[in-house]
């Protein structure tokens, strides 16, 4: 009688870590198509697709530019605040292929919120123009996971973007 009870538990505790580990994976799953959804509608320049990916218009969205800041302790100085209204909008009208590339990407999740930390760069054209780590926090909704905050470093290519040649 005690070994049923004993293997009952155990299929039990077994299936509950299943379940879990199958939750875990869809999570990182809808966390990693929201991350490809960001980076296609750079590259697509589809601004509502974008702006679909952020739970409202008034995120955090703050850039850390390491060249501008000074003294021992960080300054204010190179911290810029900015909007993803501005960004996408700033892309859409760009005559050049705009493209922000992701690597190293850590998920930490409790299935209700979530961090996103990775290294980036961001190419206009075939220019690297600057990389850097980037963090969001995201929440969970009604509607799939969105963008509740973001937060870059910026480090600038020093060699300046080639200039267009008139052909």
């Amino acid at each position: 009688m005690k070994v049923r009870i004993i293997i009952a538990v155990l299929a039990m505790a077994l299936s509950s870590v299943a379940v879990a580990n199958a939750d875990e994976k869809k999570t990182r799953q809808e966390i990693s198509d929201l991350i490809k959804a960001f980076r296609f509608s750079i590259i697509e320049k589809d601004e509502e697709k974008f702006h679909d990916l952020f739970y409202d218009k008034s995120i955090p969205w703050i850039s850390v530019v390491a060249d501008k800041r000074t003294g021992s302790l960080p300054s204010q100085s190179g911290v810029r605040p900015g909007s993803y209204v501005q960004f996408i909008s700033w892309i859409v009208s760009a005559e050049e292929k705009v493209e922000e590339k992701f690597w190293d990407i850590e998920i930490l999740t409790d299935s209700e919120i979530a961090s996103v930390h990775f290294k980036y760069s961001f190419h206009v054209g075939d220019y690297k123009s600057n990389w850097g780590d980037e963090a969001w926090h995201l929440l969970k909704t009604g509607n799939g996971w969105k963008i509740s905050s973001v937060v870059y470093s910026v480090t600038s290519n020093p060699e300046p973007m080639p200039k267009k040649s008139n052909k």
